[in-house]
């Protein structure tokens, strides 16, 4: 089985600026003791495959999330990161895709320069992760012009920049983030681990647009057959997530804490399925006779 989710607004809650802009975010702590439950079962002996995966950066991923055992996915697909169960976040193994270094050269460039040119406003929050960057602006006193500046920014910086490395846009709550063209995203990152793992059944968790991609990833390889069961989740906090988050998923929930509930309820469920496959193959009456 493949359990996949996004992190921010999906197990951490957003609820202030601060949190939005990466100082803050904490995942549930339920959610963090049900994973650990998860990444538990069958490990080595083909059971649950867990994947958190993240527009952050993979090493920030991992701290926040603080579980081994399970696979980090960061800037979206851009970075993959391992930790062994048992380990600390801070020995990560981390796989980059190529190109990152050059990506995050210009990717410096294009962040000081939108900056410089906006003023450097107090609303304007940069998030940095090597060939991508974040824009924020949760908080500013009209977030929509906020967004108008930010983008006619952006645009300017990138037709000054023209002949380096290019970016494509990412939109999202209160926030535009730049990555590497062709780099693809949660929906390109699901749509490999679904070839890799060739799981019987997928759980996978977000709410933002690029979620709904890896819905999508999901419900694809439902209606080819390809998997047995999967469901999609959308966590719909308050106003905030986008219409089709929720239009692409099976399931809707209204928090991270609810979401941390389903993981709590699912961990209960497979350790009961497990445990009762496990004594089955342990049982002589189950081996073959004759």
């Amino acid at each position: 089985m493949l359990v996949v989710s996004d992190f921010d607004g999906t197990l951490a809650p957003i609820t202030a600026p601060s949190v939005a802009f990466g100082s803050g975010a904490k995942i549930e702590p339920l959610a963090r003791r049900s994973l650990r439950r998860i990444a538990g079962i069958g490990h080595g002996d083909g059971g649950v495959i867990v994947v958190i995966i993240s527009g952050r950066a993979v090493a920030d991923l991992a701290a926040r999330v603080r579980v081994g055992g399970i696979r980090y996915v960061g800037n979206h697909g851009l970075e993959t990161g391992t930790l062994a169960r048992f380990r600390r976040a801070e020995r990560l193994t981390v796989v980059r895709e190529s190109g990152y270094e050059r990506h995050a050269a210009a990717a410096v460039v294009l962040a000081r320069s939108v900056a410089e040119a906006l003023g450097r406003p107090a609303w304007l929050f940069l998030e940095e992760k090597g060939p991508s960057v974040a824009f924020h602006w949760r908080g500013a006193p009209d977030e929509d012009e906020a967004a108008r500046l930010v983008e006619n920014a952006v645009a300017a910086a990138l037709a000054d920049a023209a002949g380096t490395a290019t970016f494509e846009p990412l939109h999202g709550r209160r926030i535009l983030e730049m990555r590497p063209a062709g780099a693809g995203a949660k929906g390109q990152a699901v749509a490999r681990l679904l070839n890799e793992v060739r799981p019987a059944g997928v759980i996978v968790l977000g709410d933002d647009r690029s979620d709904a991609e890896a819905f999508a990833k999901v419900a694809a390889a439902r209606d080819e057959g390809r998997v047995t069961g999967a469901l999609a989740v959308a966590v719909h906090a308050a106003d905030e997530a986008p219409p089709e988050v929720a239009a692409a998923a099976d399931l809707v929930l209204a928090s991270p804490r609810e979401a941390s509930r389903l993981l709590a309820i699912l961990a209960s469920e497979l350790e009961r399925s497990w445990g009762r496959a496990v004594t089955r193959r342990a049982s002589p009456g189950a081996l073959p006779t004759g």
